[in-house]
């Protein structure tokens, strides 16, 4: 009969119909099982739950939530609870009952990377004796402008006695965005004073974001797919030798010669710290800026691994970025500490202090050093009198 589908056609179609179902019900029970059974996790997952949109910072915690967050692929979580004033900390009041040390900085300060007995507050205040109430007010993705804002408008109603900065070399990049953030420019009309643009802040929408579609937060099958699909894009356009040198954000800071563009960046965040301290300075506080670790500049081969793309590290040095805040410190007076420095005097070895596969996190054994170099440092300075 004309127009009748021949009997094999729809025996392919329906076979074909079949199979995809199959295959579709195989993932589903691929991925029921690795996230509910086994409890498989991609990378970072959970940190989205924790974010908010802030027309004044360009994101913030979202007060009263709490969870786990994977800093790995896999099922090494830890909890994450948001308080009611939107910090990783325990609730704290604004009026202080003894002297108080505020933290601030990035994702390295908030460190969801170690349970929350672990976290720097936490140690930092167990090694000072309790005699100092430390608050962290670390927020993930927090450039130094950022905890400039953060530090001026909400840090400073602590009334803190110290004030302690956590720099990660990722800050630099994060300081010359211009898009989801408000950032800073030098006003050369107005004795070069520094002023704030971008405020209030757009609300970017969450469009192309992979913490806002729940495909990617929650089946392994569809991530691992995306993953192998965006390697095999980079092998095919060269780009497997990694980024080009100008937008890797953990390099381009040691190199030997900088460009105009990245000597800018530096005067940047030169200016953003010495804000930091007037405004610390301002409210009666002490401040102290602390270089966290870099896995580059303690590990050796880790540093061969990151430059041979590039030719190989006759071209980087990675003690400059220690150097510049150092003769930053002895222009200004500002407190200095390097951990890395610190690291190597003490031939720490990197796989103790950092988590496997992070470059710029603190193991527990880390966040150990850290809370020990700073609170050596404040009790040098005879900040702990008081």
């Amino acid at each position: 009969m004309r127009g009748e589908v021949p009997r094999s056609s729809r025996s392919c179609l329906t076979n074909f119909i079949v199979l995809i179902l199959a295959l579709l019900v195989c993932v589903a029970l691929i991925d029921a099982v690795a996230y509910f059974a086994l409890g498989v996790r991609g990378s970072r997952h959970g940190s989205e739950d924790f974010v908010q949109f802030s027309p004044l910072l360009g994101h913030f915690h979202r007060p009263l939530t709490q969870g786990r967050y994977y800093p790995r692929r896999g099922r090494d979580g830890h909890d994450v609870r948001i308080n009611s004033r939107g910090f990783c900390d325990e609730e704290r009041d604004i009026e202080k009952t003894r002297p108080r040390i505020v933290l601030i900085g990035d994702s390295t300060t908030e460190a969801w990377e170690v349970d929350p007995h672990e976290r720097p507050h936490r140690v930092l205040e167990e090694a000072l004796e309790g005699r100092f109430e430390v608050l962290n007010l670390g927020v993930r993705a927090y450039g130094t402008d950022h905890s400039l804002l953060l530090l001026k408008h909400l840090g400073m109603a602590f009334r803190p006695d110290i004030v302690v900065y956590t720099f990660c070399i990722n800050d630099i990049r994060d300081n010359a965005k211009r898009t989801g953030k408000p950032y800073f420019e030098v006003d050369e009309a107005d004795t070069g004073r520094l002023v704030t643009r971008g405020y209030p802040v757009s609300y970017p929408g969450t469009e192309g974001r992979r913490g806002a579609n729940p495909v990617w937060k929650y089946s392994l099958v569809y991530r691992t797919f995306g993953l192998a699909v965006s390697k095999l894009g980079k092998l095919s356009s060269g780009g497997g030798a990694g980024l080009p040198l100008e937008e890797h954000f953990e390099l381009t800071p040691y190199k030997i010669v900088y460009n105009e563009r990245e000597a800018a960046r530096w005067r940047m965040t030169r200016r953003l710290v010495a804000e930091m301290r007037a405004v610390a300075s301002a409210g009666g506080a002490e401040f102290l800026v602390v270089e966290n670790l870099h896995l580059p500049e303690i590990d050796t081969d880790a540093a061969s691994r990151l430059t041979a793309p590039y030719g190989g590290g006759a071209a980087f040095d990675f003690d400059k970025v220690t150097r510049l805040f150092e003769g930053f410190a002895d222009d200004t007076g500002v407190a200095f500490v390097s951990l890395a420095g610190e690291a190597r005097r003490d031939e720490r070895a990197a796989a103790d202090l950092m988590p496997p596969g992070d470059t710029i996190h603190l193991s527990v054994e880390g966040v150990e050093l850290w809370a020990s170099v700073v609170a050596g440092v404040l009790e040098s300075r005879g900040w702990l009198e008081m």
